[in-house]
């Protein structure tokens, strides 16, 4: 009989603890293009470049308990793209490129954000791009085209996402619709539309829309061109979480965070701002990480990424790294597309006026050093695509001046980083896990067994 009790005593501790582990508070952080070499090469710049950062400048979630790898073909290609990448991390499900929250059959599939709101949890999607472009939109809406920008607004007003946060509302041209419109649309269905984080930080009840105080802009301004009142997806994080531990303590939340500008940069091939932007998000997972230390036991937070975008070679030539070099990039690619057409709205084309221009912005000649072959190549970049004509580098998103582009290609070789592709890859991406319910990610080995870790992290299961 002693024995009997000792072991249903033994018993009830063992659920007293599995119960206490169940997540009540989740966290996924999704890196748009993040790939494992975009997070070492962050490691390895703010160990050069920002000395003063703690922990040699290790990123927030190098040291999760899970770190580990997960394949992410979509269902019609080996090489996904976002929205069918989002999909399988929100469903569990593979579908066919550019279809959003249905299978390859078009029929809609649960996310486990609707689950979790089918559990009486709050729920919540943040992203520095537009807030129903493929990323933030897979984990509430359900369309045949990720490009039906007004169905998915239409589905998120439907919704029961209690929290939404992005840069804009993507609009088609041809459509007559504007953001604004959306705007008003929202409004006049109940939720309160904000465009400063700390206003949207206290609200205390009731629906939020959290957008960018300019609505043309479709996304936050890059982590190295902020401004003294530009918001990040930081800023937005910590809205989110002030938001949600004030009106869903009682009842749990699952946020979803997209470091969108990540995939954007790399596209461009631009190392130092894709850095910058890793950085962001590092600060972000950090926010989740300061609310673990007050939830310990319930609080789980997961980090992945839909795919790699770019290719990133660390160290492609020589055995060598010097990323010391790159410490003379003041901003982005696109800011220096910016500034050389502006040049050109002035007049000012000559050679000197150029080499001014990448002295002050990459610091050409002055703190990196030239090969004669690279000024020769920036020279007759200059003369072909800068004065003769406008020469374009056309990436997924942005069109940047081809001399802008081969200036800040040079800086990134010269440091020995180079890239394969200004596209996505069919690479492998990173997950990383913490916290309550980390047992169910041990053996996640595509991207489809996230979504039903989270599940089971909630103590639920996802029905197809």
């Amino acid at each position: 009989m002693k024995r009997l009790l000792t072991f249903v005593a033994m018993l009830l501790v063992v659920v007293s603890v599995s119960a206490q582990q169940q997540a009540k508070y989740i966290f996924l952080f999704i890196g748009d293009g993040l790939g494992i070499n975009h997070i070492y090469g962050t490691e390895l710049y703010n160990a050069a470049i920002h000395p003063e950062m703690e922990n040699n400048g290790r990123v927030s979630f190098s040291r999760f308990p899970v770190r580990t790898f997960v394949s992410n073909h979509s269902f019609s290609s080996l090489v996904t793209d976002s929205s069918a990448a989002a999909t399988a991390i929100a469903s569990g499900v593979k579908t066919v490129n550019g279809y959003m929250g249905v299978d390859a059959d078009k029929r809609p599939v649960k996310s486990v954000t609707e689950l979790a709101a089918e559990r009486g949890m709050a729920t919540g999607v943040a992203t520095n791009v537009a807030m129903n472009h493929a990323t933030p939109s897979a984990f509430y809406s359900h369309a045949e085209s990720r490009s039906d920008y007004k169905e998915i607004f239409d589905q998120y007003v439907a919704s029961d996402i209690d929290f939404a946060a992005g840069a804009t509302v993507l609009c088609r041209r041809k459509s007559g619709i504007t953001p604004q419109d959306c705007v008003e649309q929202a409004k006049e269905a109940g939720i309160k539309v904000v465009q400063d984080a700390r206003e949207a930080a206290k609200v205390r009840k009731g629906r939020v829309l959290l957008l960018g105080k300019d609505l043309r802009k479709k996304t936050l301004e890059y982590a190295n061109d902020m401004k003294e009142g530009d918001q990040s997806i930081v800023d937005y994080t910590a809205a989110a979480i002030e938001y949600f531990e004030r009106t869903a303590k009682k009842s749990g939340f699952m946020l979803m965070v997209e470091a969108g500008h990540l995939d954007y940069c790399a596209h461009d091939n631009d190392a130092v701002t894709t850095f910058e932007e890793v950085n962001h998000l590092s600060q972000s997972v950090q926010l989740a990480l300061d609310f673990y230390k007050k939830y310990p036991e319930q609080t789980l937070i997961i980090v992945t990424a839909d795919h790699e975008t770019g290719g990133m070679c660390l160290g492609y030539k020589n055995y060598k790294m010097n990323m010391e070099r790159l410490a003379w990039q003041k901003h982005s690619i696109i800011s220096l597309t910016d500034k050389m057409r502006q040049l050109r709205l002035a007049g000012k084309t000559s050679w000197e006026d150029m080499q001014s221009l990448l002295r002050s912005e990459l610091g050409f000649w002055i703190h990196v050093k030239l090969r004669k072959k690279d000024e020769q190549t920036l020279r007759k970049t200059f003369d072909k695509y800068f004065v003769e004509t406008a020469g374009e580098v056309v990436s997924l998103y942005n069109h940047n001046e081809k001399l802008a582009s081969t200036a800040v290609g040079i800086l990134n070789k010269r440091a020995y980083i180079d890239w394969i592709s200004l596209d996505h890859t069919g690479a492998q991406v990173p997950l990383y896990v913490k916290g309550a319910g980390v047992e169910h990610f041990y053996e996640c080995y595509d991207n489809t067994d996230i979504a039903r870790a989270i599940a089971k992290s909630m103590g639920a299961k996802l029905e197809r």
